[in-house]
C-alpha cells in the first residue's frame, strides 16, 4: 500500500478529503473505508448521571445549559435531563467556538440560536431551535456579539 499526501489550498483549513485508489473494489479496499468512515463519525461525547443510570449525550445534540444550585439541566432538541454538577466543570468539556456562557446560569449552543431580542436592563432573550427562550444578560452579552461576529 502507497500512501501520501496532497496539499490543496482549495480545500477549507478544516476540511479533509481522502481519496482511495485501487484497481478494483476488494475487501481490503471495504475494510479501509469502513475505519475511515468511523474516524470521522467520532463526535465528541459528554456522559451524564441522570438517577441511577449514565447516559452519553453527543455534543452537537445539546441546544442549552441550565444550572439551579448544583443541579444541571440539559437541553436536545428532543429532550430533557437533569442531572447534578456545575457549569464550570460541564463548560471546560464544550468546544468554546460553539458554546457561550449568557447568563451566570445558562450555557446555549450557537448552532441552535435562531434569533436574539432586546429584553429589559440592557439584556437579550435569545430563542432557540427547540422553541426555548434564554435570558442573556448584559454581562455576557459583548461575548455573544464577538463570538457571532456582529
Amino acid at each position: 500500500m502507497k500512501v501520501s499526501f496532497d496539499q490543496d489550498p482549495d480545500l477549507n483549513p478544516d476540511d479533509i478529503e481522502v481519496l482511495i485508489k485501487a484497481a478494483r473494489l476488494s475487501p481490503a479496499v471495504l475494510q479501509l473505508l469502513q475505519q475511515i468512515q468511523q474516524l470521522s463519525d467520532n463526535r465528541p461525547t459528554l456522559p451524564l448521571t441522570v438517577g441511577d443510570r449514565v447516559v452519553v449525550l453527543a455534543v452537537n445534540d445539546i441546544v442549552a445549559i441550565e444550572v439551579y444550585g448544583d443541579e444541571l439541566t440539559v437541553h436536545t432538541m428532543t429532550k430533557v435531563y437533569t442531572s447534578r454538577g456545575q457549569l464550570k466543570a460541564i463548560r471546560a468539556k464544550l468546544d468554546p467556538q460553539l458554546f457561550i456562557q449568557v447568563a451566570k446560569s445558562t450555557i446555549l449552543n450557537i448552532n441552535y440560536l435562531t434569533s436574539l431580542e432586546a429584553s429589559f436592563s440592557g439584556n437579550m432573550t435569545a430563542f432557540m431551535s427547540n422553541q426555548q427562550k434564554l435570558t442573556v444578560s448584559r454581562k455576557f452579552l459583548p461575548d455573544l456579539k464577538r463570538l457571532l461576529g456582529l
